[in-house]
């Protein structure tokens, strides 16, 4: 077991892509496939976009089977989980650090990869889309959108790391890794059935032309000011300017929080004292939008980060945490109509705060797109919604710009405050948390196998198959980075990261770890179980490895 996610080759990438879908029409585990009907789409940046909905700067977007994963499933815009200078070993991230039961926290920022491997999972999973999009008929090849996240402070944006890291998405064409991808497509042409050498030839490298700016809570107006002037000036790039939900005021979010039943929720009048002010936003705003259009350039807003909030009860390691989900809605929707009034509805705004299938058509049909999500994700359905969501936008009349109708979504705000969907239930209310525990219940079988932590897993950590005619768990060591939501869903409570037999890449995985496992080496094995670590031929391990190891060449060898 370890928290330090591996990446995948692409070449192993697009292998376990091609043989899922010939073999079980799935891709990444997502059955739910959306293909898009041509019929309608919209423009963003200058860019085709076949609907605007998509997964958040988040967990979701870390990885390149991530973004594979969510765009089969529907998805077509895509906020890259945010990058900053300190990344890698250096970006300290407390584990468990996401639990999502019903509203959502978590303790995790920024990529925990190295931006350099960040950037390459974003070339990866662009071209992988490129070719699967193509090959596949999901959709347009072109008509799908990646935008960038970065932070914190105008330092760390200016840094040679992050300027290689903005430069390289904007024109991917001299990266080592657009190359391998290029060249793994035109060496395996002949096993496409859709593309050939002209189409491989054709895909832009030109992976982001527009950018989310993340700023820590508390950020001045002149250094938010700054990173806009430098994102919009030097780097001639897209820009949107994430908000806080702090912009209501403390009163409102107070009274809010407490009318929809979450008045254990802990947050103080600083964070609110300390963040940028509402008047100060509007000016700034305004400035921003000008320059924007100074540079032949679009300048909006994302609504909204998430809410900082106090950790009193161990829901996750440390002091402090940030809110999403259902409780979410009812505060960025209303920071939403608070700025449309103030800009009469000509302030292009992305959102990002609860969305869900009982309010994503109201809140696109009020004018504010793209929609991302995250929280949703996160519970049992995982990937597998993603379909429903784009096929309720799907059935909306589709706009030419961003404006806003400020009427409708005042209307809409009103409602999500008394809105039942977004309160949280007696029910909910008098459930005993639930506390995070480990190595507690380490078994083989679970007592129904279910599979929640397949799908609440954002990185295809977990997978089920057949072992001598019975479905079981597997736990994958290299996808996964401990997040600990698997373990919130579990209803056998274990913890499936730690608890259930481990496939690891080699040895020194294995080794590092002590979870219950085995790694596969030609015809040989080393294996941990029952307390004995092992190194020995493939005939010679215990019998439920070997079933196991059977198992996974029959049915998904691309794991080996």
């Amino acid at each position: 077991m370890s928290d330090i996610m591996v990446q995948i080759p692409f070449h192993k990438l697009m292998e376990r892509v091609m043989y899922e879908k010939e073999n079980y029409n799935t891709v990444y585990g997502v059955s739910n496939l959306y293909t898009h009907d041509g019929k309608k789409d919209l423009n963003l940046f200058d860019h085709g976009l076949e609907n605007p909905f998509g997964p958040a700067a988040g967990p979701h977007t870390q990885l390149a089977q991530n973004l594979v994963a969510s765009y089969v499933g529907g998805s077509r815009f895509f906020e890259l989980k945010t990058v900053q200078i300190l990344d890698g070993h250096d970006l300290h991230v407390d584990k468990p650090c996401i639990r999502a039961d019903d509203e959502c926290y978590n303790v995790e920022w920024s990529t925990e990869l190295y931006v350099p491997q960040a950037l390459e999972e974003y070339i990866k999973g662009w071209y992988a889309i490129k070719l699967i999009a193509k090959e596949y008929g999901f959709g347009d090849p072109d008509k799908f959108i990646f935008n960038m996240s970065v932070g914190y402070n105008l330092e760390g944006i200016k840094s040679k790391k992050i300027d290689d890291f903005i430069e390289g998405l904007k024109d991917a064409s001299n990266t080592e890794t657009w190359k391998e991808c290029e060249k793994w497509a035109l060496d395996h042409v002949n096993d496409f059935k859709n593309i050939d050498e002209a189409y491989i030839k054709s895909i832009s490298p030109k992976v982001c032309n527009s950018i989310t700016l993340s700023t820590m809570h508390g950020c001045p107006s002149d250094e938010i000011e700054g990173i806009i002037t430098h994102l919009l000036t030097n780097k001639k790039i897209n820009t949107y300017l994430k908000c806080n939900p702090t912009l209501l005021g403390y009163d409102f979010v107070r009274k809010t929080m407490d009318d929809m039943g979450y008045d254990y929720m802990s947050f103080e009048t600083h964070g609110f004292e300390s963040d940028l002010q509402f008047e100060d936003a509007v000016a700034l705003i305004r400035k921003m939008q000008e320059l924007g259009k100074a540079n032949g350039l679009t300048f909006g807003v994302k609504l909204s980060n998430t809410f900082h909030v106090k950790i009193k009860n161990s829901e996750l390691p440390g002091q402090d945490m940030y809110m999403s989900g259902k409780a979410l809605y009812p505060l960025t929707i209303n920071v939403a109509a608070k700025l449309a009034k103030a800009f009469d509805g000509k302030l292009p705004m992305s959102f990002s705060g609860g969305a869900d299938a009982n309010n994503i058509k109201d809140i696109f049909n009020t004018g504010i797109w793209p929609i991302t999500v995250a929280t949703i994700l996160l519970k049992p359905t995982g990937y597998q919604v993603i379909k429903k969501l784009a096929t309720l936008l799907d059935e909306c009349e589709f706009p030419a710009d961003q404006t806003v109708n400020v009427s409708l979504l005042e209307e809409l705000a009103k409602k999500a405050v008394e809105d039942s969907n977004y309160k949280k239930t007696e029910a909910a209310r008098k459930k005993p948390l639930l506390t995070f525990g480990e190595n507690v219940n380490v078994r083989v079988e679970c007592k129904v196998t279910c599979g929640s932590c397949v799908n609440v897993c954002p990185n295809r950590a977990n997978t089920t198959l057949m072992v001598d005619g019975v479905k079981r768990m597997l736990h994958i060591d290299d996808y996964c980075n401990e997040c600990g939501n698997c373990y919130i869903f579990c209803p056998d409570k274990c913890t499936p990261y730690k608890d259930r037999l481990t496939l690891f890449a080699g040895k020194k995985e294995l080794e590092d770890s002590t979870n219950q496992g085995f790694a596969v080496m030609g015809d040989r094995v080393i294996y941990r179980f029952d307390g004995t670590v092992k190194e020995c031929a493939l005939t010679d391990a215990p019998e439920v490895i070997r079933s196991f190891i059977t198992a996974l060449k029959e049915q998904q060898p691309y794991l080996l």
